[in-house]
């Protein structure tokens, strides 16, 4: 109880009253099939539409005719289209595992070491002068490959220009062809840690991804002087053309020996101080020539490593950004030096290795963050866009684990590629770099990827059941346990009797599922058919599932021909589309089945059935699909497989699994609670008012709320040793409305003589 210490007024909120119950979702399924491709392990995964299942899973499953014909338990290549049958026929909301066979294998690629700068617009005629992706390992007399046309040849820089990418070599070369030519800064080799990429799911599809990797400079800082603002800034007063001499507007702050920064259109120019008049505000240079134009803006640049004393710290404006382990690039204009971070504090940069006395670093000079920039694209084919994937900023270090980390960052983001080695590393220099050899064949700079295989000769109905190793590591039809939101099962065109078995299992384990079966298919000239479809029944018994027959006739979109299907994942959409359309409560029958191909000459049926004939399959829960002139091919059967009498209806079953799965949902609250008559009378009037919606919508029988259900929860149902033992025990009893399975009209001869 609360605690009142001093006089007051104390204002306070009780919870009372009945507690909402919301009902819960009846239209949401599960299917287990074979894709062509998509993730495998995990959560099944979410799909709303035909559509976004192709993106994510694939078009046609391609089998060969030995598979086929080997693979007795069903036609696990046409869950494609069981797929879209499930939404043409109303079904919104599916989620999908994909089976694969155990000894599929995944696409991969290994990295290799080095740095490779493409050149990125062609020479059509021999020129010193190229443009590159980037200029990481370009510096003045660096020593360079250049390959034109897979021919190497040495070559060596001039200088660069970081604003354009502008390199200029000591010699002409060309012609080049961008895109193919390159420049590697550092060469390629096997080195260590080697990068090995793997397709993020199994199976052939993941030997249609290429990759391509490239490091990127996307943060730039600007160096500083220890003590932080430049102390002299101003502006050239007037022109001066050929000279070593020009005026500025205040000349306070510049002294001989400075080096100052002139800012011009083309760029900007370093020089030294010669001499500082401050009478007449005028500057000379050590070097002479040079035209200089007004409002050009003089900067003094103070050096930012001290001329004699440790060089391993610099300081950086927004060094912040920055992270331990990070791969820099420091540049004073003609030189470069590389390096990480091994300390941050503040502005204060503390490095791995000295930078050198051949780099004259001043203010404003350049400190860049290496990171890299994979690029991922998947030929799906079927006419369908290729998948196209680019991440940026991946941090070559792991010295500080984080979202952004090489590794981390492509597992989390990628959707077709993972990382399986090494799980950490940290690149320390650029020779480390990850890098695709333009060498290995295929496009240059693209590595494409290999060893991915399906083996589907080798699927088994256990990869269809599927195996439980606790949460996110389930398989098969024990996957679709990981999500609760899941009503109704299936594994389209499986009719192996384990895998029957396994989903009845499945949804009596569970209680709030329905499974809905399928048939084998059957030859349509035997003359033993409906014996055969009979003889499918014997083996199952329960009240959690459906069996449908016969299969149906669909048009394939992908080998663009008519195909014989299994009619579970369409009756699936129907059982959601009258969910939503009525209620769980009306029986998902008399129903018209959409998606069907009626110029196979059977009206979209691989057998059409007469009434004598489905006398005999109706009594053993075996619903028919059947054509009715002007009316279509529709559902005419809405029986469980239960011998049980109390549940051979499946809209009867189904409400109950509604009205079960949304009291325990909505009464989670009542736990813990106090077990007296409060509680008792709060549970009563929360079960109370949801039946009432219940019966209002037509899902109860009565014309009165009596009559329709009652709930009791008291003494009457509930001993003094179930309250001791903490038991909260309600009855609750429901009158469900049956189908009008027969419509019976008795019609009799009225004679003259009949008044009534």
């Amino acid at each position: 109880m609360p605690q009142y210490l001093s006089p007051g007024v104390f204002v306070e909120e009780i919870d009372a009253g009945p507690k909402p119950i919301e009902g819960v979702s009846t239209s949401v399924a599960g299917a287990i099939g074979v894709t062509a491709r998509g993730p495998s392990e995990g959560k099944p995964v979410l799909v709303t539409s035909f559509a976004e299942f192709v993106r994510t899973f694939g078009g046609a499953v391609t089998v060969s005719d030995a598979v086929k014909q080997s693979f007795a338990g069903g036609h696990f290549w046409d869950f494609p289209l069981s797929v879209k049958g499930f939404f043409d026929n109303g079904g919104q909301q599916l989620y999908v595992r994909r089976v694969c066979s155990s000894t599929a294998t995944a696409a991969g690629a290994q990295l290799k070491n080095g740095v490779i700068a493409a050149v990125t617009r062609d020479v059509t005629s021999p020129s010193d002068t190229l443009v590159l992706s980037h200029l990481i390992g370009i510096w003045n007399t660096a020593a360079v490959d250049l390959w034109v046309a897979g021919v190497k040849q040495a070559v060596t820089v001039k200088s660069y220009d970081p604003s354009t990418n502008k390199v200029v070599l000591t010699a002409a070369v060309g012609p080049l062809v961008a895109g193919r030519d390159y420049i590697a800064t550092r060469p390629i080799s096997a080195g260590s840690p080697a990068v090995v990429l793997a397709a993020k799911a199994k199976g052939f599809w993941g030997n249609a991804i290429s990759v391509a990797v490239a490091p990127t400079t996307p943060l730039v800082l600007n160096l500083m002087a220890a003590d932080g603002e430049l102390e002299a800034k101003t502006q050239i007063a007037a022109d001066a053309a050929n000279t070593d001499t020009f005026t500025v507007l205040d000349a306070t702050g510049f002294s001989a020996n400075d080096v100052i920064a002139i800012s011009t259109a083309a760029g900007t120019l370093l020089f030294t101080v010669a001499s500082v008049d401050a009478a007449t505000k005028s500057i000379k240079v050590t070097t002479s020539g040079t035209t200089f134009k007004k409002n050009w803006r003089v900067e003094r640049r103070r050096p930012v490593l001290p001329s004699a004393g440790p060089r391993d710290v610099l300081n950086a404006w927004g060094a912040a950004q920055l992270y331990l382990g990070a791969l820099i690039e420091i540049d004073d204009g003609a030189t470069k030096h590389y390096t990480t971070v091994v300390a941050i504090d503040g502005a204060k940069l503390t490095l791995a290795a000295a930078v050198p006395g051949t780099l004259k670093l001043y203010e404003q000079h350049k400190l860049r963050a290496i990171e890299l920039s994979i690029r991922a694209v998947a030929d799906v084919g079927g006419g369908n866009a290729p998948i196209d994937e680019t991440i940026d900023r991946l941090r070559p270090t792991d010295q500080n684990p984080g979202p952004d980390f090489f590794v981390a960052k492509i597992r989390n983001t990628s959707n077709i590629i993972d990382v399986v080695g090494p799980s950490s590393f940290q690149i320390s220099s650029l020779d480390s770099l990850p890098c695709v050899d333009p060498t290995a064949g295929g496009v240059a700079g693209w590595m494409p990827m290999s060893g991915g295989d399906d083996h589907l000769e080798a699927l088994t109905i256990d990869d269809f059941v599927g195996a439980d190793h606790g949460p996110g590591q389930r398989s098969g039809i024990a996957a679709l346990e990981d999500v609760d939101e899941i009503s109704i099962v299936m594994a389209p065109g499986m009719f192996a009797p384990e895998v029957q078995t396994e989903l009845i299992t499945h949804s009596e384990t569970l209680k709030y599922r329905f499974a809905i079966l399928d048939t084998p298919p059957v030859n349509p000239t035997s003359q033993t058919i409906i014996q055969d479809v009979r003889a499918v029944k014997e083996a199952l018994d329960s009240k959690y599932a459906a069996l449908y027959w016969p299969w149906i006739a669909v048009r394939d979109p992908f080998a663009r021909q008519t195909v014989e299907l299994a009619p579970s994942a369409h009756m699936a959409g129907i059982y959601a589309r009258v969910d939503d359309d009525r209620g769980v409560f009306k029986a998902p029958a008399n129903e018209v089945i959409a998606g069907l191909d009626i110029g196979n000459g059977k009206n979209g049926l691989q057998v059409e059935i007469t009434r004598r004939e489905q006398d005999l399959l109706n009594p053993r829960g075996i619903n028919a699909l059947r054509f009715f002139p002007n009316r279509g091919t529709r559902v005419w059967g809405a029986r469980t497989i239960s011998s049980d009498e109390s549940w051979k209806y499946i809209n009867v079953r189904r409400l109950f699994i509604y009205v079960e799965a949304s009291i325990d949902q909505g009464t989670q609250w009542v736990v813990f609670e106090p077990n007296d008559e409060p509680t008792w009378a709060r549970v009563r009037q929360s079960i109370t008012n949801f039946l009432i919606t219940v019966w209002k919508s037509g899902g109860l029988q009565g014309t009165k709320q009596d009559e329709a259900f009652f709930v009791r929860c008291d003494k009457t149902t509930m001993s003094q040793d179930d309250i001791d033992n903490g038991r909260l025990i309600c009855v609750v009893g429901i009158a469900p409305v049956k189908p009008a399975e027969f419509v019976i009209f008795r019609i009799q001869q009225k004679t003259m003589e009949q008044t009534s």
